[in-house]
């Protein structure tokens, strides 16, 4: 990889900035981890279920929501259900039952059997309550037989040819959240265009152009199968009348129970919904044509309570509450044995860009490698990007590494003190390293090992061998072998056409795969980046969210959660923050102005008041000394390994300024890591245990000035200050002071702290150092402060 492949990567990680809008909705890491009892509501003589909830003009938070007799059992929502009132103090609770509100209108009326998932809205002066009803159309009945309904369920006949056809939305209007509720004579919307059968589940906002979008349920149309759209529809009222837009808001999955609401701060359209697995989120910029949400996956199918993890039978229904355009809470239906609550799970606010779990972790690491295995390696002919993105290799089964011992790849960077490990899946070839499904041209093709060898498998064990954290890297925006360039499929017409969507199906499919077939994944990384989907790109960012939500998605054009440090040095620019005005980067052509002047400085630095937790990245190949780059093995490029000084310095550019440091490292024909390069890592390794293993002093805590009492007088060279970064970076200057003589003095300063901060400076003789924070944001929290007398040689 060059320099010019980096600058290509963040033309395509980041979304083309200058746009005017795009989803930056970000609270999935802000869920509350652990429920507490107040975020449980459950009633002792009726199922709780479909929960929405209002702000009153009491200041109180209103909840409406379905529930009926657990006498008849859990189906009994299909008869008799009814919508109650609770109120709260807060929104995650705890919930006092205050009265029901509405039943079911009885025969003669359209909703004459059941009262269910409501949502409550204030639109002008006036609230309204949107729910589902039923019927049995002309057919007479008796309470008794709305019973044997409830209790036979889904297989009752009256189910299939009355109930569930007639389904309907319907709207009740009030001057008062305590009513009284004046339902209309009519249903809401009848099924149409995407959906047939039924209209269920409402969900409403006012956008902006003061017009009303209501998305409603339906079976989706020419399907023998059960499979349910979602669709949208519009209205100058919120009675209606509704048309409906032809185009669904969801049809590639089958979803229900979304939660709709326009974000007026980002100007743009949310809804939460409920998949087979996951709880997911959709997003528009106009409220009418939809796409996957950035955070796609919100959540899986489990809680955290306080007796510990569970896995309901049925996780549903959510409700997002917003308040000022920021989601507080959601709520979600739980059915667990015979009984259903309702569970309010808030969102925690914060005063600062925090990371989330998957970018600490990453922080936290510190050291990673990534190795780079493909093709070319086998030709013996010096590697050349440029004509490798265009020139397929004329013979792969030129892949042969007869010695082949990832456990010797992996051993040598733990024994070098590596936290994790990123091997190159598929690069620019094409050639995928494993056996998949959907690539053809990947490691079945090979007569190595009769096909059946697998370099992921093999790597992945290896990495759990050595307590290395595996991760992957897929080259996907150029393949020699498939014809692609930038994304794009070679060709024109038709022909182009169909075999840009063979492309894209194969590399969702391949993400998938090596998502699903090797366990949990640390990093994934789209070298090159990985496009929008909305570009004509595959659309990889929602699998990884859904099979490895604790992996870190290196970017795209929706999300970056680490970025490119600037350079290919293995260093980056001091100051370096982690946080970022943006949620993505990027560079050339596609990047905001901030980003791309001064020779892409912000990437460097990032930006103390930015918005977005972005860490930064540094990166270089380990043969990287005395003018040469190289990133796959060539041959009689030992001398161009890097000196023990030089990637001291590179760790202390880059550890020590905040940033993670990944290395490029290069396997042989033969399989193996070759010995000096593994001599190398290890004499590496050895030197910085050596430096920093054991301080002379070493304190921690969250105040303005940490005090270090040495032994004796002693000489001091180095410190390290760490920040706990899971409450943000708060400092944003600071000095370093020693006692000597009976006198402070400053010695050295900074900005910039982070995760870790290195200082070097001249020995000094001293019996006493402080840390003195100059200027913060909020209270300092130092994790941890330590000083060190460090030989520059044995």
């Amino acid at each position: 990889m060059k320099k010019f492949l980096f600058l290509l990567l963040m033309l395509c990680a980041g979304i083309v900035i200058a746009q005017s809008k795009y989803d930056q909705l970000f609270f999935k890491d802000r869920l509350t981890e652990t429920l507490s009892e107040d975020n449980v509501f459950k009633s002792a003589d009726y199922y709780n279920w479909c929960s929405s909830i209002i702000k009153g003009d009491d200041g109180k938070y209103h909840l409406f929501y379905s529930r009926w007799p657990k006498k008849y059992g859990f189906l009994s929502w299909l008869t008799h259900s009814e919508v109650a009132h609770a109120t709260a103090d807060s929104p995650g609770g705890p919930w006092t039952y205050k009265e029901t509100v509405i039943q079911s209108h009885g025969k003669g009326h359209w909703d004459a059997i059941t009262f269910h998932n409501p949502k409550i809205k204030k639109f002008g002066d006036k609230y309204y309550l949107y729910y589902v009803s039923t019927n049995l159309g002309d057919q007479d009945y008796t309470e008794e037989e709305l019973i044997e309904i409830a209790k036979v369920g889904y297989i009752h006949p009256s189910w299939k040819k009355y109930l569930r056809p007639n389904q309907r939305t319907g709207v009740a209007i009030a001057a008062s959240l305590n009513g009284p509720w004046e339902r209309l004579d009519h249903p809401l919307i009848e099924p149409s265009g995407p959906i047939t059968t039924l209209t269920v589940n409402p969900a409403i906002t006012q956008g902006k152009d003061g017009k009303y979008y209501l998305i409603v349920k339906g079976d989706k149309p020419n399907e023998t199968r059960f499979i349910r759209n979602q669709a949208i529809a519009i209205s100058d009222s919120p009675t209606g009348p509704f048309k409906m837009m032809e185009k669904p808001v969801i049809d590639y999955l089958d979803t229900e129970d979304m939660s709709l609401w326009y974000d007026a701060k980002r100007d743009y359209y949310y809804g939460v919904f409920h998949a087979n697995s996951f709880i997911g989120m959709v997003s528009s910029g106009d409220g009418t044509n939809w796409e996957k949400a950035t955070e796609f996956v919100l959540m899986d199918k489990t809680l955290q309570t306080p007796e510990g993890k569970m896995k309901p039978d049925r996780l549903e229904r959510p409700f997002v509450y917003v308040e000022d355009d920021e989601p507080q809470v959601l709520s979600l239906a739980v059915k667990q044995g015979d009984d259903a609550y309702i569970v309010f799970i808030p969102v925690e606010e914060k005063e600062r860009p925090l990371p989330n779990k998957r970018q600490l972790a990453w922080q936290e690491a510190e050291l990673g490698a990534v190795f780079h295995y493909d093709l070319h390696v086998f030709d013996g002919e010096k590697y050349g990007q440029g004509n490798n993105r265009i020139d397929p290799v004329m013979d792969y089964q030129i892949f042969n590494p007869k010695k082949l011992d990832t456990d010797q790849w992996i051993k040598s960077i733990a024994d070098a003190g590596f936290k994790f490990a990123i091997l190159t899946a598929t690069h620019e070839t094409g050639f995928a390293l494993y056996q998949s499904e959907v690539n053809p041209y990947c490691m079945k093709a090979l007569k190595f090992q009769d096909g059946k060898a697998d370099i992921v498998r093999d790597f992945v064990n290896s990495c759990r061998k050595y307590g290395i954290k595996p991760g992957i890297y897929l080259g996907i925006r150029w393949n020699s072998f498939f014809g692609v360039h930038d994304f794009k499929v070679n060709g024109t017409g038709d022909f182009r056409d169909q075999r840009q969507k063979y492309y894209n199906h194969m590399v969702e499919g391949m993400v998938k795969e090596l998502c699903t077939n090797y366990g949990e994944l640390f990093e994934i990384w789209f070298d090159g980046g990985a496009d929008h989907p909305a570009n004509g790109a595959p659309d990889v960012l929602p699998i990884v969210q859904q099979y490895q939500p604790n992996c870190l998605f290196y970017h795209n054009k929706q999300l970056a959660e680490a970025r490119w440090g600037g350079s290919e040095s293995g260093t980056v620019s001091y100051p370096c923050w982690s946080t970022f005005p943006y949620p993505t980067t990027g560079s050339g052509e596609s990047a905001h102005q901030a980003i791309s002047v001064n020779n892409f400085q912000l990437l460097k630095t990032g930006d103390p008041e930015g918005e977005y937790w972005v860490p930064a990245m540094s990166d270089a190949p380990l043969r990287g000394y005395n003018g040469r780059h190289e990133w796959f093995w060539e041959p009689g490029d030992e001398e161009h390994i890097f000196p023990l000084k030089n990637l001291m310095n590179m760790y202390y550019g880059s550890v020590g300024r905040n940033s993670t440091l990944i290395m490029g490292l290069t396997p042989d024909p033969d399989g193996l890591l070759p010995e000096p390069d593994v001599q190398r890592l290890k004499e590496w390794g050895d030197e910085i245990e050596r430096r920093f293993a054991k301080p002379l002093a070493k304190t921690s805590g969250a105040e303005n000035k940490l005090e270090l009492d040495l032994d004796a007088e002693q000489e001091v060279n180095h410190v390290i200050i760490q920040e706990n970064i899971e409450l943000g970076e708060r400092v944003r200057k600071y000095r370093i002071e020693v006692k000597t003589q009976g006198k402070w003095e400053t010695i050295c300063g900074g900005t910039a702290i982070g995760h870790k901060r290195i200082q070097h400076f001249d020995p000094v003789s001293c019996n006493k150092l402080r840390l003195v924070i100059e200027e913060s944001d909020g209270q300092p929290q130092i994790s941890n402060f330590s000083a060190f007398r460090v030989s520059e040689t044995n």
